[in-house]
């Protein structure tokens, strides 16, 4: 069961704060599609074309619906940062990289046992210093880490859905992970 391979990385003290929650897939459908895309082109996280991660290079709107409508499980980590200045994009990046970090850490634990499963997080892969895009193909497939806007997932609406709170604070921050998932055959 999935809750096991989250005890066995639970032990690194990267998870400590984390919660782990299973939830309902996403859904996303066109519409959502369309509204995240035009989201992702106004860059106002400075990731946009910059990354494998992020659209465009992430794939077609299209592949990345279907890329989602494979799965048929998913769960959520979740944690929150308190009395963080949001103006601070040193310290902003820096969790971001960790959440990303613990994100993949669970998906290769999650292979290892036989799952088929999707890390996404919030902006681009943070893997390489410098991402290979667009000049070369991505060089660590099998580590990227990719965003959730870029397939549709409205994370508020999909936070809420779920009955998980969602909200933007002025002196906190809260990351969410989404790792959709199939159990193993």
């Amino acid at each position: 069961m999935i809750e096991d391979v989250w005890k066995k990385i639970s032990a690194d003290p990267l998870t400590i704060g984390y919660s782990f929650k299973k939830i309902d897939p996403p859904s996303p459908d066109r519409r959502t599609m369309s509204k995240c895309r035009e989201l992702c082109s106004q860059n106002l996280c400075g990731a946009y074309g910059t990354s494998w991660g992020c659209p465009p290079g992430v794939g077609t709107e299209k592949e990345c619906l279907n890329t989602v409508r494979k799965f048929s499980n998913a769960v959520v980590l979740i944690k929150k940062f308190d009395n963080i200045d949001i103006s601070d994009l040193k310290s902003l990046e820096t969790l971001g990289s960790g959440h990303q970090e613990l994100c993949r850490r669970f998906w290769n634990a999650l292979r290892k046992e036989g799952y088929d499963a999707l890390p996404l997080s919030d902006g681009g892969c943070r893997y390489c210093k410098k991402c290979s895009y667009p000049d070369e193909p991505c060089r660590f497939p099998d580590q990227i880490v990719t965003s959730i806007s870029c397939y549709g997932i409205m994370m508020e609406d999909y936070m809420k859905s779920q009955n998980i709170d969602f909200k933007f604070e002025k002196d906190s921050m809260t990351l969410y992970g989404l790792i959709l998932y199939n159990e193993p055959d």
